[in-house]
């Protein structure tokens, strides 16, 4: 196996595991507590940083494992893996939380990441959402 492919399979054998940790946290934790570790209320990292390869097969790690999950795999779980994985690869990041409505009037919740100028994670629709709040990292990468 090439050093590539090693990486994406650990890549994605983190993003599997931190999926189903980002479920258990979202389901036993409140808010407040989950809130103190995504960043920065209401600061967004910076948008001159160049998409990395890492950024890119992270991305790919999330979307992929998303789809082998035992719970199914939500925008908030993806935006909280998304978050941990570039954390730990010291790429700046912000989640998002945004609110929008639905074809019956429903207010609706979507939750996505940006690392630089692109979305890692929660990219389908994410334009249609009013941004609610927001976690970034004020650290340069």
């Amino acid at each position: 196996m090439s050093s590539k492919g090693l990486i994406d399979c650990i890549l994605f054998l983190e993003a599997w595991c931190l999926l189903h940790l980002a479920k258990l946290v979202i389901l036993f934790m409140p808010f407040k507590r989950i809130a103190s570790w995504m960043g920065r209320l209401q600061i967004e990292s910076t948008h001159d940083l160049q998409y990395t390869r890492m950024a890119a097969m992270i991305e790919l790690a999330i979307r992929r494992a998303s789809r082998y999950t035992l719970h199914r795999s939500k925008c908030y779980d993806q935006a909280l893996t998304a978050k941990a994985l570039l954390g730990q690869g010291r790429l700046p990041a912000t989640i998002y939380f945004g609110l929008a409505k639905d074809s019956d009037n429903q207010l609706i919740a979507h939750a996505w990441v940006r690392c630089g100028n692109k979305i890692i994670s929660g990219k389908a629709g994410f334009e249609r959402f009013t941004v609610v709040a927001c976690f970034g990292d004020a650290w340069a990468g």
